[in-house]
């Protein structure tokens, strides 16, 4: 899936029986870049796509979203959780 500049997306924490879940803390996607959505199912409103780190940037400042974007490398990929209302 193709997703465009400014997208927001939320970090993934570890929960319940190692489930991922999205968090509160806040990325926007640097540029327009593809993505591939994930058939979860622990997101409630929210999906989970896989992206390349270097797409992302934080919008809060936190220890949980700079980790999950750190290093912003070529080819290192992350989890992260989009609204479903994204056309997608």
């Amino acid at each position: 899936m193709r997703l465009e500049r400014n997208t927001i997306c939320y970090t993934s924490e570890k929960g319940y029986n190692n489930f991922w879940y999205p968090t509160q803390q806040k990325l926007i996607v640097s540029k327009e870049c593809n993505a591939q959505k994930l058939t979860w199912i622990s997101g409630g409103n929210k999906i989970a796509i896989r992206i390349l780190k270097e797409n992302l940037i934080p919008l809060d400042i936190s220890e949980e979203a700079v980790l999950n974007v750190s290093p912003p490398t070529k080819n290192e990929y992350t989890i992260v959780w989009i609204d479903k209302c994204f056309k997608n």
